[in-house]
């Protein structure tokens, strides 16, 4: 146990690809065996030990959208380990897909006394108080990442999504600009602008905007939806049909959590429709 419990005192979390930045490192202590990196949002190990091994069977499983399949190997995980972070981590987030969102914010919660200084565990609370129309907190949660981790661009564009919601448009665009000060090709700031123009109803420059988004990188698959959309709008059913398509290559993604699969697959036949009249 004491071996396991050095290895959670040592978290390195890499920043996301996209960003570019350098790791964000938290070293809290000398004695750690191994490292905690990230992939995306699902935590992994490195070191080779019996515990970093079954929550990394688990992260193979959620990467597949394997969620309830992943749950019960971390909840076994937790029952041996029961401080073991990347357990419990995962577990918030497999449970956020499982819709179980009261369940995730047990494990965030507990997550906040094992690592306070990981950035993520209060993205991940700002978004179960999201989804369940709590946008004050999920706020109040965010500024708490952004104080953590003010280099990290994807906490503004959440801050200018929830404004957006509350049609605060103005709000927004100061956050979406905000991220892109500091990296002007940020897909998902460049994404926020584009959300701003689809919702008045200016589809063409939302278009023109996400014809300048650079997809070779990770970005919110919610770009495909707001591309159809606008393409749809102005007619052209053939790329809406083509964006529909690309979004449903995407099923695991957080975007189906809020959105109806079949909705999409409708609309995808509909611009298949009017593409063949």
């Amino acid at each position: 146990m004491g071996r396991i419990i050095s290895v959670i005192l040592f978290l390195a979390v890499f920043a996301h690809a996209l960003y570019g930045e350098e790791p964000y490192v938290y070293n809290i202590t000398e004695k750690a065996k191994a490292s905690i990196y990230s992939k995306g949002d699902v935590l992994l190990c490195s070191g080779g030990d019996m515990a970093g091994d079954l929550n990394n069977k688990a992260a193979s499983l959620m990467i597949e959208g394997k969620w309830e399949e992943a749950s019960l190997l971390l909840e076994r995980g937790l029952e041996q380990e029961p401080l073991f972070f990347p357990f419990r981590y995962n577990l918030g987030l497999c449970y956020i897909y499982l819709n179980k969102l009261d369940q995730a914010m047990v494990n965030f919660q507990k997550c906040q006394y094992l690592v306070p200084e990981y950035y993520k565990i209060y993205l991940q609370i700002g978004y179960v108080y999201l989804r369940k129309n709590n946008e004050n907190e999920a706020i109040q949660y965010y500024r708490k990442a952004l104080k953590l981790h003010p280099r990290d661009l994807n906490t503004y564009v959440l801050m200018g999504d929830i404004h957006l919601r509350r049609r605060q448009l103005n709000l927004a665009r100061k956050y979406y600009e905000k991220a892109l000060s500091q990296n002007p090709k940020f897909q998902n700031g460049i994404l926020g602008l584009a959300k701003i123009h689809f919702i008045n109803e200016e589809y063409l420059k939302a278009i023109n905007l996400l014809k300048s988004v650079d997809l070779s990188g990770d970005y919110d698959k919610s770009f495909h939806y707001y591309y159809a959309e606008s393409a749809f709008k102005m007619r052209d059913y053939q790329t809406a049909a083509r964006e529909y398509e690309a979004l449903l290559q995407f099923k695991n993604d957080r975007f189906f959590l809020e959105n109806s699969i079949l909705l999409i697959k409708h609309k995808l036949e509909l611009s298949l429709r009017f593409t063949e009249r």
